[in-house]
């Protein structure tokens, strides 16, 4: 006897199997999500790739899977409930056997199941706190880069409701946020950090032709809006991003040459008081006049004292110089008193930088940028990150904060450090040479060398 697709449906509904409803996009978010035990889960995904029928069919599987279980549902607005919400549970429940069909309560904005448990769905615009209760099993936000005081809801809110409860996870789904400073990128950043976080673009939906990605390109006003909304950018408005040259420049580290060990290493610490302390450990490769940033290390809050940063840094230093003092460590002068403990206690001396103006300094970072002279090893994500996405505020007047990224501190480190390379003296003595074929076969070369004091 031939089994009915209606009869494989119900059989699939009953044993909670439910990933046959995907595409094989949504199949990738479902894996990534599968694969990782840390509470939050992130999606940044693009518009129309079904990220919300994905999140409500887990929602249900949830909800089937533990009897009592509380999961909740929060949008930004409670009219997209009735618009986006309501409509994706009731497709995918289009073919769930009566026997097992959840109730959906009007007035309560419930599915109550059979078995005692529960879906609530929730407009945070109304009742930002109407999501709390004694505990919950999932808590998503959809389209959650549209939720105000989302830090807040997740820390205040749900936190308390999961921490006791056996396997309990947080969900945020969403496109990018239109405002650079929404708290949404710093989830993703902390998602990434701990891989639980999973990005599709519009070119990963194997729902779409290429025509149609044409009409949606045209539909979108400007080309940020495009970046934003179908390839899942953070695009920033280029008046506010600092380092604007970050744009698809290729800042990955390089081989290191036969020179590594003679080239002038060095240190430098943005002193984070209310952000994030943040030093970098980096050489100047002076055959290719480019700076390489080896690596970050930072710290916050309690974890900074001054004994721990010692240790830290020392280690470090000698792990990547064999215990070789640097050519010279650099830091602002924001904790005197940090820096006069280092140095008189711990033996370890920095020099207080001289500033610019703030625009004068980001303008120097930025032309060294513009000339692909900075490369970063791909180990340093706080400073990546923070060259990607750091904005000014509204007035320019200083950096934004970001709660993840801090004050961009790690970008305040970067200017210090190109403040103050040494781009004159040659490192390398006359005995060892240069490759003296190269060098004579290359006039240009030899005319560049002489100008920069590297033939004698």
């Amino acid at each position: 006897m031939e089994i009915t697709n209606d009869v494989w449906h119900s059989i699939l509904w009953h044993r909670n199997e439910l990933s046959w409803k995907f595409h094989a996009g949504q199949r990738v978010i479902d894996q990534a999500y599968r694969n990782v035990t840390a509470k939050l889960f992130v999606a940044n995904c693009s518009r129309r790739f079904g990220k919300t029928f994905w999140v409500v069919t887990e929602c249900i599987r949830v909800a089937q899977s533990k009897p009592r279980a509380r999961v909740k549902v929060a949008t930004a607005f409670l009219t997209d409930l009735e618009e986006f919400i309501v409509p994706a549970f009731e497709s995918v429940l289009d073919d769930c056997p009566d026997s097992i069909r959840p109730r959906w309560h009007e007035s309560k904005k419930k599915f109550i199941f059979k078995n005692g448990s529960e879906i609530q769905l929730i407009g945070l615009d109304r009742k930002p706190n109407a999501g709390r209760g004694n505990y919950c099993d999932l808590y998503v936000f959809d389209e959650a880069a549209y939720i105000k005081n989302v830090s807040y809801i997740y820390s205040s809110v749900v936190i308390p409701m999961t921490m006791y409860r056996e396997g309990a996870r947080v969900i945020m789904i969403s496109t990018p946020p239109k405002s650079p400073d929404h708290d949404f990128k710093d989830f993703c950043l902390k998602a990434k950090y701990e891989n639980a976080y999973v990005e599709l673009d519009i070119y990963k939906n194997p729902m779409v032709t290429p025509a149609m990605i044409e009409e949606y390109r045209k539909e979108c006003l400007t080309e940020t809006d495009w970046l934003r909304e179908y390839l899942c950018e953070f695009a920033t408005d280029q008046t506010l991003a600092i380092v604007p040259e970050m744009k698809g420049y290729e800042y990955q580290r390089g081989p290191v040459d036969e020179h590594y060990s003679l080239y002038h290493k060095y240190v430098t610490m943005d002193l984070g008081v209310r952000d994030l302390n943040v030093t970098l450990f980096a050489y100047y490769d002076f055959l290719r006049s480019k700076l390489v940033i080896e690596k970050e290390h930072v710290m916050s809050g309690p974890d900074m004292t001054t004994p721990k940063l010692h240790s830290e840094i020392s280690a470090i230093e000698k792990e990547l110089w064999q215990g070789k003092e640097p050519y010279k460590r650099v830091a602002d002068n924001n904790n005197p008193l940090l820096l006069l403990d280092l140095g008189s206690i711990h033996n370890m001396f920095f020099h207080s930088t001289t500033k610019d103006s703030l625009h004068a300094m980001v303008n120097a970072l930025r032309v060294w940028i513009a000339q692909s002279r900075i490369e970063i090893d791909s180990s340093c994500r706080v400073l990546i990150d923070s060259l990607k996405y750091g904005v000014w505020n509204d007035k320019r007047s200083e950096f934004a904060r970001s709660k993840t990224l801090g004050h961009y501190d790690a970008v305040a480190a970067l200017m210090y450090l190109v403040r103050n390379i040494d781009e004159v003296t040659n490192p390398i003595p006359v005995k060892i040479g240069f490759n003296q074929v190269n060098f004579e076969e290359n006039e240009q070369l030899n005319e560049f060398k002489k100008l920069r004091g590297m033939m004698r």
